[in-house]
C-alpha cells in the first residue's frame, strides 16, 4: 500500500470558504489543497505483513496450515486486496422502492477480501497430523475418494490436487467478522427465524471449485458458529440428522469479539476440528433444504454486509432519501463489477437494500432490480450431486414485472408474473393483485364490448348472446392508455357501483341489471386464471419478520398472501459443474415501475420436496 507524503509550503492565501479543498493524510487533520506544494509516494515496507498469508505465517498456532497454504500457491491468491482498474461510475443512485424514496451508493473502491477457517496445529495433532507430509496424506485419502478421477494430480498448485482442495475449502471469497458469518448478531436477529423449528444457517461457496460450506449458529446450550453442522439446538433436526461439525473457537480476549483475527484483506478464525468436503459431508449437505439469502451469492455484496445490516430497528424518512448512512446504507453495483451476477441491459439497476425489521423479507434485507429490459444471470451456489428443486422467495406486489425463467439455459417457466400472490378460494377478489389479468380474461371470454355513437357501449354476453347497452365501458378498454390502472376504481375491481352493469335492452329499451351476472362471471374468470398460474407457495413457516418491539409474524401466516415462494424448476447436477439461473424481463404492464425483488432461494433435494 502506498502512503501519501506531503511537503507543505506555508503560503498566505485568501480563498473563499466554499471553494476550499482539503487533503487528508492517514486520518490526520485536513490540509488545504492550496497549501500543498508537492506530493510524493513511498512504498510501505511493512504492508505485506498485514495481509492474510503473512499473519497466518507469523501465528505460532497455525504453522502447519500456513505451510500448506504456501505450498498450494493459494497464499498468492490471498495476497490480493484490490481491483486496481475499478472505477465507480458515479456516486449515488436514487430510486423509489414501492412507496419509499431511497438512495444507494457505489463503492468508491472495489476490494478483494477473504475469510479463512484454520485448524490450529493442536487440532490437527489430535488427529495424528503433525507434519506437512502427514497432512498431504490425509488430504489425499479424503479427496481421492471424493474425486477419484483426479487422484493422479500431484501438482499442489493444481486446483484438482487433494491438498489444494483441502486448503481452498477453508476459504470464503469475501471478508466477514464473526457476527456476520450468519445473520445472527448476538442481539435480536435470531427473530428472523423460529429457532424452535430451525437453526440459524447460512450457505457459502468456497475457493474450492464446486464446494459449498454451511455456517450455523444453534440456539441451544452450546452456542457459537459451527461449520457443516446438522441438527436443531442440542439435538437432531426434524429429519433425525445430527452432525456436530467443526466449531469456531476463541483466539483472543476481546470481550466484544474474541474470535475474529483481522488482516488488511480479510479475517481468519481458529476451528477445533478438521474441515473437509468429503463424501459423507457431500451426502449430508445434499440431503438438506438450503435457504440461501440472495446477498450471499456474490462476494461483492457480502463485502458490504456491515452497512447492509445497519441499524435494522430504525427506518429512514419515507419521503426523503437518506444520504447520511447513519442507519446503514443501500448499495448498487455495475454489472461488470459483481462476481457471480451479471446483467445484459444497462436499463436495469441492481440495488442491495439494507435490513429493516418490519420489511416483509427474510433477514429484513433484499436485492431489487429496477428498470425494464434485458435479463440477469445468477451463478447458483455449488450443490452436491443429485436432483434439486429451486424456489425463489419474494414479496408479490403490483410493481413486480413478469419474467421468463431459465435453468442452465433451458426455459422452465415461459411467463412468471411476479405479482401473483398465494391464492385460495377464500381470498376476496379485491385483495388479489392480478385484478387486471382477471378483467382481461373476462373481456376476452365472457363479454364483448363495442363502442356506440353518443358515448354508449354495447356489451354482448359471449355465453348466451344477450346484449346490454351501458353508459360507460365496464372494462375501460377504450378510455385511455392508463386504463388498466383506472380499473381498480371500477365496479368489477372494487365491488362498488361506480362502473356497473346497469343499462338498457338495445332492442326494447327496457331496464336491465347484469350486476349479478357480471359478478358470477368474474368469479369464474378468477378461478380460471388462478388455475393457469404457475404454482405459488406460501412463505416458509420458520421464516419471520418482526417489529422493532420484537413481535414476530410467520411468513406462512402472512394475512395478505404476498409473501410467497415461486418454484422455478428442477435441475440434475453432478456436483462438479456450475449451475445458472437466468431471469429475462417480459413486456411490462401499464402502470408498473418494474421493481423485481430477489429475497432468497431455496434448494430442495428430491428426498425432501415431496415431504412438505
Amino acid at each position: 500500500m502506498k502512503k501519501l507524503l506531503c511537503a507543505i509550503a506555508v503560503v498566505a492565501l485568501c480563498v473563499p470558504a466554499a471553494a476550499q479543498q482539503y487533503i487528508i493524510v492517514d486520518d490526520e487533520l485536513p490540509i488545504l489543497a492550496s497549501d500543498v506544494d508537492q506530493i510524493t509516494y513511498e512504498q510501505d515496507s511493512q504492508f505485506e505483513a498485514h495481509l492474510l498469508p503473512s499473519l497466518l505465517a507469523a501465528d505460532p498456532k497455525t504453522k502447519l496450515f500456513s505451510d500448506a497454504l504456501q505450498l498450494t500457491g493459494l497464499d498468492e491468491t490471498l495476497s490480493n486486496y484490490i481491483y486496481a482498474d475499478y472505477q465507480a461510475p458515479s456516486r449515488y443512485y436514487y430510486y423509489k422502492a414501492h412507496v419509499r424514496n431511497e438512495v444507494a451508493i457505489y463503492n468508491a473502491q472495489r476490494f478483494k477480501n477473504f475469510t479463512m477457517f484454520v485448524e490450529t496445529d493442536d487440532a490437527l495433532a489430535a488427529h495424528g497430523i503433525i507434519t506437512l507430509d502427514q497432512l498431504k496424506a490425509y488430504a489425499k485419502q479424503v479427496y481421492d475418494e471424493a474425486f477419484p478421477e483426479d487422484a493422479s494430480v500431484t501438482d499442489p498448485k493444481d486446483r484438482r490436487n487433494s491438498l489444494n482442495r483441502f486448503v481452498a475449502y477453508h476459504i470464503l471469497p469475501h471478508g466477514s467478522t464473526y457476527w456476520f458469518l450468519t445473520f445472527y448478531d448476538g442481539k435480536m436477529t435470531e427473530k428472523f427465524v423460529d429457532t424452535d423449528m430451525t437453526d440459524i444457517n447460512t450457505w457459502y461457496a468456497t475457493l474450492m471449485p464446486h464446494a459449498s460450506l454451511k455456517c450455523s449458529y444453534p440456539m441451544g446450550n452450546e452456542r457459537g458458529i459451527f461449520l457443516n453442522r446438522s441438527g436443531l439446538k442440542d439435538g437432531p433436526d426434524k429429519y433425525g440428522k445430527q452432525v456436530r461439525g467443526a466449531k469456531v473457537v476463541p483466539a483472543n480476549t476481546d470481550p466484544d469479539d474474541p474470535f475474529t483475527q483481522q488482516a488488511f484483506n480479510g479475517y481468519y478464525f481458529y476451528i477445533d476440528d478438521i474441515l473437509t468436503y468429503d463424501t459423507s459431508t457431500q451426502e449430508q449437505l445434499g440431503g438438506e433444504l438450503w435457504r440461501v439469502d440472495f446477498k450471499t451469492l456474490s462476494p461483492d455484496i457480502m463485502n458490504n454486509a456491515v452497512e447492509l445490516r445497519g441499524n435494522y430497528l430504525v427506518d429512514d424518512d419515507l419521503y426523503n432519501a437518506d444520504l447520511s448512512g447513519k442507519n446503514g446504507r443501500n448499495y448498487t453495483y455495475s454489472w461488470d463489477c459483481m462476481e457471480n451476477i451479471t446483467g445484459e441491459d444497462i436499463r436495469v439497476q441492481l440495488v442491495a437494500r439494507r435490513a429493516h425489521a418490519e420489511f416483509w423479507c427474510w433477514q429484513g434485507d433484499e436485492v431489487d432490480l429496477f428498470g425494464n429490459g434485458g435479463s440477469v444471470n445468477i451463478k447458483l451456489p455449488p450443490l452436491p450431486a443429485g436432483e434439486w428443486e429451486i424456489r425463489m422467495g419474494t414479496n408479490a406486489l403490483e410493481t413486480r414485472p413478469s419474467m421468463r425463467v431459465y435453468l442452465n439455459g433451458q426455459v422452465t417457466i415461459d411467463s412468471l408474473g411476479m405479482t401473483h400472490n398465494y391464492y385460495g378460494a377464500e381470498i376476496p377478489f379485491n385483495e388479489i393483485s392480478i385484478k387486471n389479468e382477471i378483467l382481461d380474461y373476462m373481456a376476452q371470454h365472457f363479454f364483448q364490448v363495442t363502442p356506440q355513437n353518443g358515448g354508449w357501449f354495447l356489451v354482448t354476453d359471449l355465453t348466451t348472446g344477450e346484449q346490454i347497452l351501458l353508459p360507460q365501458d365496464p372494462f375501460n378498454l377504450y378510455e385511455s392508455t392508463v386504463a388498466s390502472e383506472r380499473r381498480y376504481r371500477g365496479f368489477l375491481a372494487s365491488e362498488q357501483d361506480i362502473y356497473s352493469f346497469v343499462g338498457t335492452d338495445p332492442a326494447t329499451g327496457d331496464n336491465l341489471n347484469w350486476n349479478d351476472r357480471a359478478g358470477n362471471y368474474r368469479e369464474q374468470a378468477k378461478n380460471d386464471v388462478l388455475a393457469m398460474l404457475p404454482k405459488v407457495m406460501k412463505g416458509p413457516r420458520e421464516c419471520l419478520y418482526f417489529t422493532s418491539s420484537g413481535n414476530a409474524q410467520s411468513f406462512y401466516d402472512d394475512y395478505s398472501g404476498t409473501i410467497v415462494r415461486y418454484p422455478l424448476g428442477r435441475i440434475q447436477t453432478d456436483g462438479k459443474s456450475d449451475n445458472y439461473l437466468k431471469l429475462e424481463y417480459l413486456p411490462v404492464r401499464i402502470g408498473s415501475n418494474n421493481e423485481l425483488m430477489l429475497d432468497y432461494f431455496e434448494f430442495v433435494p428430491k428426498s425432501l420436496w415431496d415431504q412438505e
